[in-house]
């Protein structure tokens, strides 16, 4: 939310890096993996087989472990921030948002899954905590934008993010990281790697991560506290030089405080004007609106107030791996991999951020509000806010999956890829929610009390509790063709048949919102399948330029909601299967000696039964819940992406990158009773325009000594936060700027930098929300700032 004014200094400061390379002022290279030197090539796994990034025809962008090392980037949330075109919502560890191109979802129920998909050394991850990893000491992250569907085992309709662990070499490596900066921010790092053997090679890597609360609830407690553990641990044994056989294992911990609710505007409540058309009027009250409604709840302090309780985040998260790459002959190799990972994720949070100054009733777990019902209409106004909503969740996770690939080259125009893949997942997910929406209860007794006489009764609170289980099984089988047409021009054709089964079970009981008594348990079982081609024809005039055309096709099963569901009717509403044309054309070019690159892709995509997400109240009266509706008649994705690296000298370098980013559904789609139509609207979380720039100076300033500083700035445009493109859900345009400043010995065994993210302090949104007239909010995190010592042997 940062004013024009704080755009242009941002601005201004980063742009003077660039202009002045022998300042003190650069970057850490967060935008791409800017190459250690003018002839360094970025090396990635786009394709399920090591190639250069410059040469790969799919739009790729990828971080590599120094460029993740020098901007201090620990979470996946830091790397979502600087890449346009890409939305992350990490807003609860089990509701985890991700989008790219204006596609994704919410994973709500077990039943759904999410358009974009997190990998670790190409093994899917389920559900969204891949966002939860630690990325301390990683080979690279690659985000690849649009369908994928052919290679990468589960397809995946929007795009995915791919976790490239270091494997242990023929050397010894070690290194050590601290830091600590302002919320009592400390985190410890190690790791160390090599041969223990002439075949075989070990890896551990360890960190730990806390601070203190972004948020204070004045009645006890941090929010948004973080207490994180992980380690990772790698086995490769090599008996011969066509034999690769790697062991993996890795576990996570949280211990984190819940997101931050925050009143933003405390708006008028219209939701129980129906009392105009049956109960006494209240001459206070003209039509039965509430001005203001919860004006006397809002904080002062953005990051600072009175809630009911402290929430937390909790996940454990552990998985193991193994793969097995094996040249079987001179124009044969054969790859295997087995993963097996287990989640555990549990949520609570005071969903309305309104404190009620009330005793709990151990009998309900909710206020008691009867002392402001007897203290009369002016007395409730000022001291009950109009909802309470404790909000508990939690997920667990088992997945297993196998994949099989064989590749055949004989070094001819004619290449042959193929394979199979199986994933099993075990998912169970439960909602416990304790609720009070006063309101439409008390508004009607203290119409009818003033009129007649007598005392208006409290309303009733309630709660309700729901289990959703889905176990699912994808199968996968896919084949690819590759063809030279000559030695510049290149033909790909590929094929994937994808079979996916469910079964969904649904128990709900307790009170609906509506205050009806709801038991039942409903079950489900459904299947899908799809054929998915792709093909590319890549054309290379010279080692310097890579020309590309591509055509994906992509898919995502259908599924189940229904967490919130009143009836088992209802519960066994489902959504179909969606699917995606993608058309993208591409550049990528190395100019200046290999010291400048310029990727550049545009792409358009055609989508079917678009899985959309909607935030609606169910009924008159009632909190906003998620529901999933399809766009069947059509929705459209185009736009054009750009990333430019260039070094300059030999100790400094800019880079920066632009998309223009267009989503809209194209057809007539209603989502409720009233004939809201989408048709023209934009796409949740897409802006218009997203850019950054940043610059990084590695500068030799004696013998011994190199002076290491930077700055990096993002610009989001405006963009909705739903679908159906609520005005004062509109997220205003926002920036971010980070710098950095430090030291390090010419042999880069030592390292000292003082470092601040979020220099400006925005108060950037990663959600809204309105509910009865008032807006509420999350932020990103606020200015941090710190030293960070690293030591390398």
């Amino acid at each position: 939310m940062g004013s024009s004014r704080t755009m242009r200094w941002a601005l201004l400061a980063t742009v003077a890096t660039c202009a002045a390379p022998r300042a003190a002022l650069a970057q850490s290279a967060p935008d791409a993996a800017v190459a250690a030197s003018a002839n360094d090539e970025i090396v990635v796994t786009a394709r399920k087989r090591e190639e250069s990034l410059q040469d790969v025809p799919i739009s790729v962008q990828a971080f590599s472990g120094a460029a993740l090392e020098q901007a201090g980037i620990k979470d996946f949330s830091e790397i979502a921030y600087r890449i346009p075109g890409l939305k992350l919502s990490a807003e609860r560890a089990v509701d985890t948002e991700l989008f790219i191109r204006g596609i994704g979802s919410d994973i709500q129920g077990a039943g759904a899954d999410g358009a974009v998909g997190i990998f670790v050394d190409g093994a899917y991850l389920s559900r969204g905590t891949g966002s939860l990893l630690d990325l301390y000491d990683l080979e690279r992250v690659e985000v690849l934008k649009g369908p994928q569907a052919l290679r990468f085992g589960k397809s995946v309709v929007g795009g995915l993010i791919n976790y490239v662990t270091k494997k242990p070499g023929d050397t010894f490596e070690g290194r050590f990281e601290a830091t600590y900066g302002n919320y009592d921010k400390l985190d410890v790092a190690a790791s160390v790697r090599g041969p223990v053997s002439d075949t075989l090679g070990l890896g551990l890597v360890v960190s730990s991560r806390k601070h203190d609360g972004y948020a204070i609830n004045t009645r006890g407690g941090d929010e948004e506290d973080q207490n994180v553990q992980s380690v990772r641990a790698q086995l490769r044994w090599q008996p011969s030089a066509t034999l690769d056989i790697n062991l993996s294992a890795d576990y996570t911990r949280h211990r984190d405080g819940a997101r931050w609710v925050d009143v933003i505007v405390p708006g008028d409540s219209n939701e129980v004007t129906f009392n105009s058309f049956f109960a006494p009027p209240i001459a206070s009250l003209p039509g039965f609106v509430l001005p203001n409604r919860n004006a006397p709840f809002q904080s002062a302090d953005r990051r600072k107030g009175a809630h009911n309780f402290t929430g937390y985040q909790n996940s454990d998260m552990y998985g193991v791996s193994g793969s097995i790459d094996w040249e079987a002959s001179d124009n044969l190799s054969i790859a295997s991999q087995t993963a097996y990972r287990d989640s555990s994720l549990a949520a609570r949070e005071d969903g309305s951020g309104l404190f009620f100054d009330f005793a709990v009733d151990p009998a309900t777990d909710a206020p008691d509000i009867t002392p402001a019902m007897v203290a009369g209409l002016g007395t409730y106004l000022a001291t009950v806010p109009d909802s309470y909503f404790d909000s508990g969740k939690a997920e667990d996770v088992k997945q297993f999956s196998q994949e099989l690939r064989l590749r055949w080259d004989d070094g001819g125009p004619l290449r042959l890829e193929g394979g199979v893949y199986y994933l099993r997942e075990n998912i169970r997910r439960g909602e416990d929610v304790n609720f009070l929406f006063p309101d439409f209860q008390a508004i009607t007794e203290f119409a009818f009390a003033m009129a007649f006489g007598g005392t208006p009764a409290s309303p009733f609170p309630g709660s309700n509790h729901t289990v959703t289980t889905s176990k699912n099984d994808n199968i996968g089988v896919f084949g690819e063709v590759s063809y030279s047409l000559s030695d510049q021009l290149t033909f790909d054709a590929g094929l994937r048949y994808a079979y996916d089964r469910k079964s969904y079970s649904n128990n709900r009981s307790g009170d609906s919102f509506e205050g009806a008594p709801v038991n039942f348990t409903v079950t489900d079982k459904r299947s899908w399948d799809a054929w998915l081609p792709s093909a590319t024809l890549r054309f290379e005039p010279s080692r310097d330029v890579t020309l590309y055309a591509r055509y994906a096709k992509g898919y995502k099963p259908g599924g189940w909601t229904g967490e919130d569901a009143n009836t088992p009717a209802e519960a066994l509403v489902s959504f179909e299967p969606e699917t995606a044309d993608s058309f993208e054309l591409g550049a990528k070019l190395a100019l200046a000696d290999r010291r400048v690159f310029i990727n550049a892709a545009g792409y358009y995509t055609l989508y079917d039964n678009l899985q959309t997400n909607q935030f609606l109240s169910p009924g008159p009266g009632l909190p906003p819940d998620n529901f999933v509706f399809n766009a069947a008649n059509g929705t459209r994705a185009y736009g054009l992406e750009l990333d430019v690296q260039a070094r300059l000298t030999d100790s400094f370098s800019v880079s920066g990158n632009y998309a223009y980013s267009r989503c809209n559904f194209t057809g007539e789609l209603i989502i409720d009773d009233d004939g809201t139509d989408l048709d023209g609207n934009s796409c949740r979380r897409t802006p218009k325009h997203a850019f950054g720039i940043s610059a990084n100076l590695d500068q030799p300033i004696s013998d011994t000594i190199v002076l290491l500083a930077g700055s990096d700035f993002q610009y989001t445009g405006a963009n909705f936060f739903d679908n159906p493109n609520t005005p004062i859900l509109k997220f205003d345009s926002e920036i971010l700027l980070n710098a950095r400043i430090g030291v390090r010995d010419a042999d880069s065994k030592w390292e000292v930098t003082a470092w601040v993210k979020n220099l400006t302090n925005e108060l950037n949104y990663t959600s809204k929300l309105e509910l009865f007239g008032t807006i509420y909010g999350t932020y990103i995190p606020p200015r941090t700032y710190g030293v960070t010592a690293r030591f390398r042997f």
